[in-house]
């Protein structure tokens, strides 16, 4: 591939962790803690064609990148973990990962905290709050089918890409995107084997970390508006829904696409609204 190409937004952030996502889903597709490697490996192309792997200095957008990367790594210790004790070691591992996600986070926006603490305390507090949330039920969905998962990773995916470019944040819309693209290609490779396997820890608290990462630094650091939050968070929680066994799972799925993209369709009107008003 020409290396002007390589250059291109559009396949850094798509057409790449697309493709790498598709292959690492398809070849790992029986082995659902392996297969779910597919999405943050699709991030991680998409981070090296485009900003690059390092640590200084430690920007934000490189604060989440390094926090995506290491939640995979999370993810293939939850699952050995809670597997070995036989779900024993699950409720803890939530009551971990709704903490992990808010401390992430306020790692994350700490340089804003630090510089207004009185006037940006209450409003982290909140953001934090969210992405507790969404770490922890991204966390449940590893319960869930690995269909369910991969529709809510591209649904908020996309919807945290597309909110944080009208926010004015290229690289937050960039990251977001990459999520969206590789879960897609992940979701169709559970499509076309046709088998509900169940969703692994790499797929749910990868696409949970960037889902709780992502949003909020745009709404401290871009022009997001602060209700797309709770738009998004409703997203996995949609995941949930139990179809009837004899439904197909094409018409399921579909139905969960369908329905995750209200609130993200609400959540991306208010965003073009705020960025008129902000313009104007």
């Amino acid at each position: 591939m020409d290396i002007t190409l390589l250059d291109h937004p559009a396949v850094q952030s798509g057409v790449a962790p697309f493709l790498v996502a598709f292959v690492i889903a398809g070849v790992f597709n029986r082995l659902s803690t392996f297969s779910g490697l597919a999405i943050v490996a699709g991030f991680a192309v998409s981070v090296m064609l485009s900003t690059g792997f390092a640590f200084e200095p430690l920007t934000s957008t490189r604060k989440i990148t390094w926090l995506i990367l290491v939640s995979s790594v999370l993810g293939l210790l939850m699952a050995f973990i809670v597997r070995q004790g036989n779900g024993i070691y699950a409720k803890a591992g939530m009551n971990l990962s709704f903490l992990l996600g808010g401390l992430a986070l306020l790692w994350v926006v700490w340089p804003v905290l630090s510089r207004n603490p009185v006037e940006m305390m209450l409003p982290v507090a909140g953001y934090c709050i969210y992405a507790a949330w969404m770490v922890g039920v991204f966390y449940r969905l590893s319960e869930t089918t690995a269909l369910a998962a991969g529709a809510a990773s591209t649904v908020v995916g996309f919807g945290a890409g597309l909110t944080a470019l009208i926010g004015a944040s290229a690289l937050l819309g960039q990251m977001g995107l990459a999520l969206g693209a590789a879960a897609a290609a992940y979701l169709l490779v559970q499509l076309l084997f046709a088998k509900e396997n169940e969703a692994g820890f790499t797929v749910t608290l990868s696409s949970g970390f960037i889902g709780a990462l992502v949003l909020p630094a745009a709404v401290v650091y871009a022009k997001a508006p602060w209700i797309v939050l709770p738009l998004i968070a409703i997203v996995p929680l949609i995941a949930f829904y139990p179809f009837e066994d004899d439904e197909c799972i094409f018409k399921n799925t579909m139905a969960l696409l369908v329905t995750m993209l209200i609130p993200v369709g609400i959540a991306l009107y208010v965003t073009l609204q705020n960025a008129g008003e902000i313009m104007m």
